[in-house]
């Protein structure tokens, strides 16, 4: 009793000295102890009830609580219902998480934006210590800076001075944080030094390290050549369009003009860049295999004049191009001249006027009808041969609002360089710069690194060799309009899918419009949904986006095949399982020898379970047989087949099979199981007659 005592006197000084230590190490308050294990739910609850709910310290915790939650829409929410604190270090704080919740939502303009205005209610020291701890802001940084740029080039609208403003302001804050090359460079771009005009004239710029002067220049009559194609296609006279690019002096621009016509005619990309890899065209290359064209490829009526599905404009347009040039041009003139005619159709004609002029290389006359014409509502087509044609500025042919501009610009300015004028002489190479393949990370990060399509060609090069996500979500974000920032989406919902990371993979999935993809693209977007269906529980809806796929006629994942096949088995659709089983069992010759053997003996047991042992031992057989090296395949077939034969009593069939399995089997539980099924056939065969011994039966 005595020892009883003593032992819990000592249990209760111990619990007292334990509990007291743990009290006295804990100086803080419950809000304090749940942010510092993590606990963001429960804290969110505890500042929700604090009697100081609307004091500035309490809103931002509130703010930052839902920045831990992953819940960044409901942070930016709190922040922007937050109005301006008079404290700077308070409103620097505000801004700066409104930045952190932008990026949150994958709205890195608008993150830059917010971390902009933060910074100016900062020390300098401060200031680069916070930008600096925020992860990957300086690569963030320089991408929204270019974008914001490039946006920057093709606006011609009132708001352009804004832009620059903005422009102005994060350049500034780059330069402070960071300090490098780039940020140089681009602010003597953006704002070059007014040029002395008593100075003497400066000499032609040399050409940038690591170019070849070998590249083809295009003359002036290629060029009016160019033009005058440009408006056969719009008149979708596409054999004399051929005819006219057909006589262009340089071999690479006369195929890059040959595919231009091809893609609009039929929006095929062409399947062989050889003739600029070869040569080093960097910018010709990259323009083609990023694809620079994708965003105009959904409907190529934009390429036209008028509508090519009207039957009425059609019919007319034929007979107009069926007369020769002076009787084309009176019957538009007398079209004109009618009281009847509405304003749209007026301005039809008008264009339709200058398509014929200038596919008939009248360009003297014709730039009468471009002057008085309405320039912004042309097709892409007739806005690039007037460009070529007339020297038109930028400015009076690109559309009006800000983001059709941006949408446009790039596909005009490089068509327009590749047709020999260049737009911007000071920040883009030539469009035909040669350059070696390891002198492109020169030119597009120190040379030339404002130019769109360089840094595109270098990122192409670069995630071909060694792709990552870092890269990917870069291209995604700064080329969100080509096929390889489309592509780069779909490698980060794949890469995020294969982790498991459901929400990202979707989020990824749906930044990309899946009714512009092409077929091949398409059916990598549906294979992913289809995953991520199949991941999170949702089998009726994989089936359906399975047979989206199967619909697309295009060649589909083998692993997405057989989990679909795996899928409809489980739902015992055998048949269906069966099909896709052995669609996949042609193809074998594309599949590792592990992929062949599982197919095969999935389509054993799909057999099995529809009752038919005989063909299902033949897939088991042969597969133990044509695969002995892919051991877990080969091992399982082998036990399953001995089942079958220990349920006909082919017991010595059935015992040497296992008795491999036992032999080879590197699971425990594998061999165990050959054992025991081993044993029971044993019992059922009795006392087991000598190996010499006939296995003849005599019934009499």
């Amino acid at each position: 009793m005595k020892s009883l005592i003593s032992t819990s006197l000592c249990l209760a000084i111990l619990l007292q000295c334990s509990l007291g230590t743990a009290l006295a190490a804990s100086d803080q308050t419950f809000p304090e102890w749940l942010e510092h294990y993590g606990a963001w739910d429960r804290l969110e609850q505890e500042i929700a009830q604090a009697p100081s709910q609307d004091s500035p310290d309490t809103i931002l915790k509130r703010a930052e609580v839902y920045l831990n939650l992953n819940s960044p829409a409901k942070a930016l929410e709190i922040i922007e219902m937050t109005p301006a604190f008079t404290d700077p270090v308070l409103e620097a704080r505000r801004l700066w998480m409104g930045g952190q919740a932008q990026r949150g939502l994958g709205a890195l303009s608008k993150a830059v934006l917010w971390f902009t205005q933060a910074a100016t209610f900062m020390e300098d020291s401060a200031m680069r210590r916070q930008f600096k701890d925020e992860p990957d802001l300086d690569t963030i940084w320089q991408d929204v800076w270019l974008k914001m740029y490039w946006s920057y080039e093709s606006n011609y609208t009132l708001s352009r001075d804004t832009q620059k403003t903005a422009l102005d302001q994060v350049l500034a804050t780059g330069q402070k944080v960071w300090q490098t090359k780039f940020w140089d460079t681009a602010g003597a771009l953006l704002n070059p030094a007014p040029i002395d005009p008593l100075a003497a004239a400066s000499p032609p710029p040399a050409a940038a390290a690591g170019t070849d002067q070998t590249i083809p220049v295009l003359t002036a009559q290629d060029t009016r050549l160019i033009a005058k194609a440009m408006a056969l296609v719009s008149l979708e006279k596409f054999s004399d369009a051929y005819t006219a690019v057909s006589e262009i002096s340089s071999i690479p621009a006369r195929t890059f003009w040959t595919s231009i016509v091809i893609f609009v005619e039929n929006g095929s990309l062409p399947s062989n860049l050889d003739v600029f890899l070869e040569g080093n065209y960097l910018k010709a290359n990259a323009f083609w295999a990023g694809n620079i064209l994708a965003a105009h490829s959904l409907s190529r009526s934009q390429w036209y004049l008028g509508n090519p599905d009207s039957g009425p404009w059609t019919h007319f347009r034929n007979n107009i191009l069926n007369m020769d040039f002076t009787d084309a041009t009176k019957a538009i003139d007398n079209e004109l001249g009618s009281m009847l005619i509405s304003e749209q159709t007026a301005a039809l004609l008008n264009n339709f006027k200058l398509a014929l002029s200038l596919a008939n290389g009248e360009f003297l006359s014709s730039s009468t009808i471009w002057n008085n014409l309405n320039k912004k509502s042309l097709p892409i087509t007739l806005r690039l041969a007037g460009l070529l044609a007339f020297k038109e500025d930028f400015k009076n042919v690109l559309p009006d609002q800000p983001a059709e501009a941006y949408r446009l610009y790039p596909v005009l300015s490089a068509l327009s360089g590749a047709a020999g004028q260049d737009v911007h002489e000071k920040t883009d190479a030539p469009f035909w710069t040669t350059a070696e393949p390891s002198k492109l990370r020169r030119l597009a990060k120190e040379e030339y690194p404002l130019d769109r399509l360089l840094l595109l060609a270098y990122w192409q090069q670069y995630f071909e060799k060694t792709p990552s996500p870092d890269l990917a979500k870069r291209v995604a974000f700064l080329f969100d309009d080509s096929s390889f920032g489309i592509q780069s989406m779909i490698y980060l919902a794949d890469h995020a899918a294969h982790a498991k990371k459901l929400q990202l993979s979707a989020y990824y999935l749906n930044r990309i419009d899946e009714t512009t993809l092409p077929p091949n693209l398409k059916v990598s977007w549906l294979d992913i949904k289809t995953r991520l269906e199949l991941d999170s529980g949702r089998q009726g809806a994989a089936l359906e986006t399975y047979q989206q796929m199967v619909a697309t006629k295009e060649p589909l994942p083998v692993m997405t095949r057989l989990r679909m096949a795996l899928l409809y088995q489980q739902r015992k659709e055998y048949k269906s399982a069966q099909a896709e089983l052995l669609t996949m069992w042609d193809q074998r010759a594309s599949m590792t020898t592990a992929l062949q053997a599982e197919t095969l003996f999935w389509l054993g047991e799909g057999e099995y379970a529809m009752g038919d042992a005989d063909k299902a031992l033949d897939y088991y057989l042969k597969l133990a047989w044509m695969y002995p090296q892919e051991n877990i395949w080969c091992l399982t077939a082998m036990y399953r087949a001995s089942l079958i034969y220990e349920k006909r009593g082919k017991y010595r069939t059935a015992k040497k099979l296992l008795g491999t399995v036992v032999r080879n089997a590197a699971r425990k539980e594998q061999r165990e199981a050959a054992k025991a099924r081993i044993d029971a056939i044993d019992k059922k065969m009795g006392e087991e007659k000598q190996e010499s011994q006939s296995t003849l039966v005599y019934p009499f």
